[in-house]
């Protein structure tokens, strides 16, 4: 068994301070990079990884990350550039759970068994399909079980409480609350907690936001309903800008993250 994991699944109920999940597109600018991102993003507070697997059309991600997808792909990254960073990041023996994010014609294309077997072998956690439904992702959950890796699912402001307590029953680790449905996010205070509030009822298992979050203020505003921030374009855009400052400039804001939520317990 991923003796990783077992803590990864128990852990999240029982936290004692608010998430701070980051995101990386793999390969961008270059594989080498993107490990040493990894880790200035542990070394700033990041709880959770989520590395993006590049694909052509990622319509469920905005436009910094889409930028990120395509240069990305210039650099031919596939899953096999993927495994290798993570089993790589696990001789460091960093315990911090690691997802992996796709598409699911990525797994189509590659194989479906092939790729879940090559993440276990990694050192993976879990896996996002942002464009499989809940309702169609049985066969692939099973799979993933029994390797003893989390389907972490996505839910978005237009999830139904009716649709979310059927997900809810057999969710694991994280519920990822996307923030959009196409269109920019737009934050209001007392409508954001009203929908939190009516989700948490139905689980225990934490729900973090990505909320386009530019900011440790941005971030400690989310975390007063949800439990934890996800924050992915706010990384690629500092990954854009370049510069031989990049990792320190990374671990730098994650910092200022980590500092905001953990001040949530006092506000």
């Amino acid at each position: 068994m991923n003796q990783r994991l077992a803590p990864w699944r128990n852990a999240f109920p029982r936290r004692t301070r608010p998430l701070l999940m980051t995101a990386l597109v793999v390969g961008d600018p270059f594989l080498e990079a993107t490990r040493n991102y990894m880790n200035a993003l542990v070394e700033g507070g990041a709880d959770l990884l989520e590395l993006v697997l590049p694909f052509s059309d990622p319509a469920f991600h905005g436009a910094v990350m889409r930028r990120a997808n395509e240069r990305a792909l210039n650099e031919k990254v596939g899953w096999e550039g993927l495994y290798k960073i993570i089993a790589d990041f696990r001789l460091g023996e960093a315990e911090i759970p690691v997802i992996v994010t796709t598409y699911y014609n990525r797994l189509l294309a590659a194989g479906v068994s092939d790729c879940i077997e090559g993440l276990a072998a990694a050192g993976a956690d879990g896996l996002m399909v942002m464009d499989l439904p809940y309702e169609e992702a049985a066969t692939l959950k099973g799979l993933l079980e029994e390797r003893d890796l989390a389907l972490i699912q996505a839910v978005a402001p237009t999830t139904t409480v009716t649709r979310f307590r059927h997900i809810a029953k057999e969710a694991e680790g994280i519920f990822v609350w996307t923030g959009h449905c196409g269109t920019e996010v737009s934050f209001d205070p007392a409508r954001f907690d009203e929908q939190m509030r009516k989700l948490r009822q139905f689980s225990e298992i934490p729900l973090v936001a990505s909320m386009n979050i530019e900011s440790g203020e941005d971030a400690r505003k989310i975390a007063r309903s949800a439990h934890g921030v996800l924050v992915g374009s706010s990384l690629a855009w500092l990954v854009e800008g370049g510069g031989p400052d990049v990792e320190e400039r990374l671990r730098t804001f994650v910092a200022d993250l980590r500092i905001n939520l953990d001040a949530v317990q006092e506000d």
